[in-house]
């Protein structure tokens, strides 16, 4: 699947355009891939809706004492990493990669750049991005990925806009 969601726009075609014609072998191809892996976007959606908290839990636990100082920043990020998240898992159940990053750019900068909060993302979203792949299995991962990396972009431009 490529990043702009292709199972989206064939779905929506079928929806929106079944008088102008069938779908192309190449649309129900990917239509079929999308379909395959449902049960294992679902599973992985599931997982990650009940690890969140004890997930997110962990996240903290290992971030720096010194870190943990600010706690106004803190709770700030621990909300933006929920979001970034869950964006991510949704992304991944529809087949949108870019879904969170659409729903996080018009805010997320901004709120970076307010509650100074790029330290400690940078902690928690690495910390992020090794325990999921030990929490799914590596087929459950390879889905959830490209959206997670997708939104969490969002996050390394604000910290080289701040440092460039």
């Amino acid at each position: 699947m490529t990043p702009h969601s292709l199972s989206q726009h064939i779905l929506r075609k079928l929806e929106l355009q079944p008088d102008k014609s069938y779908l192309t072998p190449q649309e129900l191809g990917n239509l079929g891939r999308y379909v395959s892996s449902l049960a294992d976007r679902v599973r992985a959606y599931r997982q990650l809706r009940e690890w969140e908290v004890n997930l997110i839990q962990e996240l903290v636990d290992r971030l720096p004492p010194k870190l943990k100082e600010n706690t106004g920043a803190l709770e700030q990020s621990i909300k933006q990493t929920i979001l970034i998240l869950r964006y991510a898992a949704l992304g991944m159940l529809v087949d949108d990669a870019t879904l969170g990053r659409r729903r996080l750019e018009g805010w997320l900068p901004t709120v970076v750049m307010v509650y100074q909060t790029q330290a400690i993302d940078e902690q928690l979203q690495r910390s992020l991005n090794q325990q999921l792949p030990r929490l799914l299995t590596d087929s459950q991962f390879a889905l959830l990925k490209p959206a997670l990396e997708s939104a969490q972009q969002l996050l390394q431009e604000q910290q080289q806009a701040q440092t460039g």
